[in-house]
């Protein structure tokens, strides 16, 4: 019995050792806010509206019908220092890449979408 006690006193008192120490975020490369999205128009902003508001894709996608997208990407990256148990650090890096998609019919946006990916 004493012993299954000190158990269930040993996994709360651990519980409480994993610690945050210190969080940085930092932009690696910034093309475009969800400010810049928000103004896009489907069926209504065009080839140059959204070369003025972005700048050139990153990349271009054609197709034979004619429709095409154009490929945005903003990249970020975080580190997280974490005291495990108070005994040791450990760096936890994160990059996340997030791609903003615009589709293109006629020379006017007819869809647009953002993936996000993490490493």
């Amino acid at each position: 019995m004493i012993r299954y006690v000190f158990v269930a006193v040993l996994a709360l008192a651990l519980t409480g050792c994993l610690v945050a120490v210190d969080s940085d975020s930092r932009d690696l490369q910034t093309v475009w806010s969800e400010d810049d999205v928000s103004r896009l128009e489907v069926g209504k902003s065009d080839e140059q509206f959204v070369r003025d508001t972005f700048g050139e894709p990153t990349s271009r996608q054609t197709y034979a019908d004619g429709s095409a997208v154009w490929k945005y990407r903003n990249r970020s990256e975080k580190d997280t220092q974490v005291g495990v148990l108070l005994l040791f650090m450990i760096d936890v890096e994160e990059e996340r890449i997030e791609t903003l998609s615009i589709e293109f019919g006629d020379g006017v946006v007819s869809n647009y979408w953002i993936d996000e990916e993490r490493f």
